[in-house]
């Protein structure tokens, strides 16, 4: 199998933090006295929800993280939910706490293994992912905007990233696949996976040309947070746990392929999308028209979308003709979805329920893609289609017909 920091995470055994060691180290590093703690489930970490006495309601998120997991990469995470706190209080995003010494990340020693901790907010709410019928077209918009202004405060972060430590980067399908195809018996599956490979393949040069930026990562409706009584707008986003290094179109590609909505929209189902989409380049636009001083429109295609070229101001490297490769990301996440939970089952014993889905609508979701095709995604996305792709296209359908 490939060498993936992401494999070492799941198949190297630790030990499990106990609700009462939990409990301790939150009292010695953040003087948190009295409190109730409750395992959560992850794929990869030993993480709890934390409770002061007499609250019913948990307040903090106690996270150890697994041991393979450098400080390095745990201190970016805390640095960056920082500057987002001190930049852009706006974004609802969870809160880190320091710790009594103010150290944004603290040390937890077991049987000669160093775990590196992090304290933050607990966001209340509810998920957006369990919201019943179709998510508001306010909502999509916040939706949009919200991840366009994470993706700009972060993006003057840098780090230099171990490829491979995430695994839910589209980028690593095609060795994924190689590694885990052999384990699916379901001949759909694994003929799908395939056919999602061959069509990321077509793309892949354009896409790995692209300048990396920090992003959240993990961008979906189980990691975002509405108040009930006002659910237009989202009150919290959370899980930075797998924020790295990537094209920013690949964080938004990530983000639209959990809005798709078929039940909803059966004849539109990127409807959703669209409309995230939208607010998303028009926060993209408004940052850029800020700072250009061309006096010209701001440099806008047919397509009214900005090209991207007018200002090094917009976020990192974003070019309008990167829109058209959407479709091949957003079909590259439906076939990570059908991979990595299989694996993460297989290799760390997390059980499907942590999912938010089952296996069989995961499948779905990535055949409707596929059955759609990249031409309809495009034209229900609303994006012009540029080169790029149209030359993938053409090449996918010289393979089809030999």
């Amino acid at each position: 199998m490939h060498d993936f920091a992401g494999y070492e995470m799941l198949r190297v055994p630790h030990d499990a933090i106990s609700a009462g060691e939990a409990s301790e180290f939150a009292e010695y590093w953040y003087g948190l006295h009295d409190v109730a703690t409750r395992r959560i489930a992850t794929e990869r970490d030993d993480t709890f929800a934390v409770s002061l006495r007499g609250e019913a309601e948990p307040r903090y998120i106690l996270k150890f993280e697994h041991p393979a997991e450098s400080r390095d990469s745990v201190l970016l995470r805390a640095q960056a939910l920082t500057l987002l706190q001190e930049t852009q209080p706006d974004i609802p995003s969870t809160r880190l706490i320091p710790a009594r010494g103010e150290e944004l990340v603290t040390r937890f020693e077991q049987n000669d293994t160093v775990r590196w901790t992090t304290l933050t907010t607990f966001l209340h709410g509810a998920m957006v992912s369990a919201l019943p019928g179709p998510l508001s077209e306010p909502l999509l918009d916040d939706i949009g905007v919200q991840l366009a202004q994470l993706q700009h405060v972060l993006s003057p972060l840098q780090y230099h990233d171990i490829p491979g430590r995430v695994l839910w980067d589209v980028r690593l399908l095609p060795q994924l696949a190689e590694d885990l195809l052999p384990m699916f018996e379901d001949a759909e599956s694994r003929s799908r996976v395939t056919q999602a490979v061959d069509d990321y393949m077509s793309v892949e040069p354009e896409i790995e040309r692209l300048p990396a930026t920090l992003c959240h990562g993990d961008f979906h409706p189980g990691n975002m947070m509405v108040d009930p009584n006002a659910p237009q707008r989202l009150s919290g986003i959370l899980d930075f746990g797998d924020m790295h290094m990537m094209p920013s179109i690949c964080d938004l590609g990530t983000c639209l392929f959990y809005l798709i909505d078929a039940l909803s929209y059966p004849n539109n189902p990127l409807m959703p999308c669209r409309i995230a989409l939208e607010n998303y380049m028009r926060e993209v636009d408004s940052r850029a028209s800020h700072v250009s001083d061309s006096g010209s429109d701001g440099g806008y295609d047919d397509d009214g979308y900005s090209d991207g070229n007018c200002n090094d101001d917009n976020n990192s490297g974003f070019d309008v003709q990167q829109l058209d490769l959407l479709p091949a990301i957003m079909e590259a996440r439906g076939a990570l979805v059908v991979l990595l939970p299989l694996m993460a089952e297989r290799f760390s014993g997390v059980e499907a329920g942590h999912y938010l889905v089952d296996p069989q609508r995961r499948l779905d979701k990535l055949r409707l893609v596929q059955d759609l095709g990249w031409p309809a995604m495009a034209e229900q996305l609303g994006i012009a289609q540029h080169a790029i792709t149209q030359h993938a296209i053409s090449q996918l359908a010289g393979k089809e017909s030999l």
